[in-house]
């Protein structure tokens, strides 16, 4: 889980820069952070990129203005592709490290080099990517993935209490269209910029009535916006939204779809009577418990075998306000997939407002207790605990309780969960499967159905490295589970890297996997301090795989 500081935050100059020689040491587009070498992670010319730096002036920008200086406290960029050089222009230098900036339209495609100068020094060169187009959606996390900067027609924000409908127009914000043919520095010119396919749930839109325009947002150089049509058929809390232009596509965010006449989406973890506290203009404080297993079968030199990759226990603590209803982001819809880098993982708390509820949470089971999940990434409200894969912890139909002393926001509570069977299961995937990155997967599995839960969902997921592990990219599907049939869209898969080898002795084995698992049927806990909590499970069973 990550937190990102807003694309172009306003802040004063502060005294005080360093003199030492800067250093290049990243370079984004601006919207989606996609790592280098990943399919759409190049800067596109005439976009908006961030680039990471070090030895810069704290906080310096402008007030917004015209003509877009190239050059700003002391601070400059060049960027160097087939010999020639352009100055891009700057839009902020922010906390000693980090440039936004426009990438002139005119800079030439192709691989190049990136220098960033401050006070006379310059950096060592740091190698970029120019491309024509490569598009990038903002998102009201400011983290490339979650709930994305879309607004409705009055430019209002897209969230779970203010929900776009079917036949509303939808406006996406975002960088990365391609080049325009006026100056950078000035108000970009009107029209549409090449030709991209939006899509919106498992509906592409490329030309009106579905989508109506698609190039700058003609109030700043280097926005872009894509307004459209939400097709008929799309609902869900988290309905996934993306742009493929120049034959990649870019990060994958959701957007809230209500029917019509609904003034709030239904499908949320947190549950509708706390969506509708906060659709009323109160804050919730919401708990959400995850204990996850997750078995994949590799395949040895003499037939399969199976290995378990990890035993994990996950836990958030979040204070959700009308105004930030944009960062509840617990997955995707029934019916629809999403892509997100692998480091973040299926779970994401991007709240503002964090509660703490403890130095550390116990878990207790069947066999003795593997150790507190503990705060990680530095964030109080976020507890994290691999649980091991050389024995395992979670086994199925067992009582799991999950215990915290209680913390600065929230009192001692007890929530405990039996966990379900293992019941769902691929039919025909197995380990070294090459599965094609560029055409659609149709997944079967075996599943009994149960009376008990006739709406049960399975989560259908994979994650894809490259062979020296660094480049990743995961997806994640949620679908009917008694429909034991589901197709992942070519374009969600398009957007990981080539799978890799790794080995281990003599085996050699690829880092890709596809698994499917069944979330149990979330059971609520209480605490002072929080207004709902649910605790839940997940066993996946997959294989390892290759992505081609």
């Amino acid at each position: 889980m990550f937190r990102r500081l807003a694309l172009l935050p306003i802040v004063a100059l502060i005294p005080g820069a360093s003199f030492a020689q800067p250093a290049v040491q990243a370079v984004y587009n601006a919207a989606n952070y996609r790592t280098a070498g990943l399919p759409a992670s190049g800067i596109a010319q005439g976009s908006i990129f961030s680039v990471y730096s070090g030895n810069l002036p704290y906080n310096c920008n402008q007030a917004f203005s015209f003509p877009v200086p190239s050059q700003m406290c002391g601070v400059s960029l060049t960027v160097t592709v087939n010999g020639t050089s352009v100055a891009p222009l700057l839009l902020g230098v922010y906390y000693g490290y980090w440039i936004n900036a426009i990438l002139p339209s005119l800079t030439p495609a192709g691989n190049g080099t990136i220098t960033v100068t401050y006070n006379n020094q310059t950096s060592a060169p740091f190698p970029i990517q120019v491309v024509s187009a490569a598009f990038g959606a903002f998102t009201a996390t400011s983290a490339g993935i979650g709930q994305a900067s879309v607004t409705d027609a009055n430019y209002n924000l897209n969230t779970i209490i203010h929900p776009l409908h079917p036949g509303d127009i939808g406006i996406l914000w975002g960088t990365g269209l391609g080049p325009v043919t006026s100056s950078d520095a000035a108000l970009p010119p009107f029209g549409n910029i090449g030709s991209p396919t939006l899509y919106v749930g498992n509906t592409a839109l490329t030309t009106t009535p579905g989508l109506l325009y698609a190039g700058r947002s003609g109030s700043w150089p280097g926005l872009d916006q894509i307004n459209f049509t939400v097709p008929q058929g799309v609902s869900g809390c988290a309905v996934p939204i993306a742009v493929e232009v120049g034959g990649a596509v870019g990060n994958v965010a959701t957007i809230a779809v209500a029917p019509v006449g609904q003034n709030t989406c239904t499908d949320s973890v947190m549950g509708q009577t706390l969506v509708n506290k906060l659709a009323a203009g109160d804050n919730v404080n919401f708990g959400y418990i995850r204990l996850e297993s997750r078995v994949a079968t590799i395949a040895g030199q003499s037939g399969a075998g199976t290995s378990n990759n990890g035993d994990f226990a996950y836990a958030t603590f979040s204070q959700y306000t009308p105004q930030t209803a944009f960062s509840v982001n617990y997955g995707v819809s029934a019916g629809y997939c999403v892509a997100i880098p692998y480091s973040i993982g299926l779970i994401s708390d991007f709240s503002p407002a964090q509660l703490d509820a403890g130095g550390g949470l116990s878990i207790q089971g069947p066999l003795n207790s593997p150790g507190p999940l503990v705060p990680t990434f530095g964030l109080p409200d976020y507890y994290y605990l691999f649980l091991g894969n050389a024995g395992k912890f979670l086994y199925s139909d067992f009582h799991y309780t999950v215990a915290g002393t209680g913390g600065a926001n929230i009192d001692p509570f007890s929530a405990t969960e039996l966990t379900s069977n293992i019941t769902a299961q691929f039919s025909g995937i197995l380990p070294n499967t090459q599965i094609p990155r560029t055409s659609d997967l149709t997944v079967q599995w075996t599943y009994p159905l149960r009376p008990s839960l006739p709406n049960a969902l399975v989560t259908i997921g994979g994650f894809s490295y490259s062979s020296d592990l660094t480049l990743s990219a995961s997806f994640q599907c949620t679908a009917p589970a008694g429909a034991q049939e589901f197709t992942i869209p070519a374009w969600i898969l398009s957007t990981m890297p080539p799978t890799g080898t790794q080995t281990s002795g003599s085996l050699t084995y690829p880092v890709g996997e596809i698994w499917i698992g069944e979330y149990n049927a979330p059971t609520p806990f209480t605490a002072t301090g929080l207004d709902g909590g649910v605790i839940t499970d997940v066993f996946f069973q997959g294989a390892f795989v290759y992505y081609q």
